[in-house]
């Protein structure tokens, strides 16, 4: 049976407190480098509970909607290896088909709660139908975070992370530094040891993946460019945070293993920067 964001939301007595955020991060790219990237998130925080959707997509998808909408209706759905995505208000009908095996990590915990990342699809085949009555096709991605901490809990000053798709390899990397440190590399479902992340390149053992940096996705504050169009509680959260820079590129990717066999395909990452 199909699902939204209830699948992922196990309750855990040890983590239910006054904040939980479950979201959606959809994307693909088409073979010209044009993007959409969608967010579907619900989060309840101070008694009070806010839905968000919202999209970022290159100029030559036409018919769809940026938002954002508020409405608690319009979820993704999960079902299986599809999922699909109507969302009227935003002008747009999606379905991503899993092309690769999901895989799931708790980030990080303690006793106030934590922060589970689930790569739901790490490569997926897209299509999306907007308003305008046109089809656009790509290699995409999906993923979903559950989080009972606040973000400005984790002390981060610097967050990286990227997904990388081709027609045979995917590659996602989060990086954390701060308070908790954190490294992760997965390649093809499989956690790659000695992880190294730059703007410019991602190393671990045996692979090496070189970015060519494409279009600016978005460059803003995360006060400019997501909380000033959410209600007012959410303005609550710390200055510090809210002052982050947020980086957000598509770029051209090369794979490339130890034997000297290389890939290629479509990158979208984001670098987001406190203090």
């Amino acid at each position: 049976m199909g699902d939204s964001m209830a699948q992922y939301d196990r309750e855990d007595k040890n983590t239910r407190r006054d904040f939980s955020l479950g979201k959606y991060y959809v994307d693909f790219v088409t073979s010209e480098g044009h993007y959409f990237i969608g967010y579907s998130a619900q989060m309840n925080w101070l008694g009070v509970e806010v839905n968000y959707r919202a999209t970022i997509h290159h100029p030559s998808i036409d018919g769809v909607k940026n938002g954002p909408s508020l409405s608690s209706r319009d979820a993704p759905v999960l079902d299986d290896s599809i999922l699909t995505w109507r969302a009227p208000k935003l002008g747009f009908d999606g379905r991503w088909q899993q092309l690769s095996s999901a895989d799931s990590h708790v980030l990080h915990r303690e006793d106030d709660g934590l922060v589970e990342w689930n790569c739901v699809q790490p490569s997926a085949h897209a299509q999306l139908t907007t308003a305008s009555g046109n089809t656009y096709e790509g290699l995409g991605y999906v993923e979903y975070l559950r989080m009972t901490i606040t973000p400005w809990h984790l002390g981060l000053r610097t967050l990286l992370w990227g997904r990388f798709v081709s027609e045979i390899h995917s590659i996602v990397w989060i990086v954390w530094q701060g308070k908790h440190p954190l490294a992760l590399l997965i390649c093809d479902g499989k956690k790659i040891a000695n992880p190294r992340v730059s703007d410019a390149k991602v190393q671990g053992d045996d692979l090496e993946l070189l970015l060519e940096r494409g279009d600016t996705i978005r460059v803003g504050s995360i006060g400019e460019t997501l909380v000033s169009k959410l209600p007012s509680v959410l303005k609550s959260a710390p200055v510090e945070f809210l002052g982050g820079r947020e980086e957000k590129y598509v770029s051209r990717g090369k794979l490339t293993y130890g034997d000297g066999s290389s890939h290629t395909g479509w990158v979208i990452h984001e670098r987001v920067s406190w203090g």
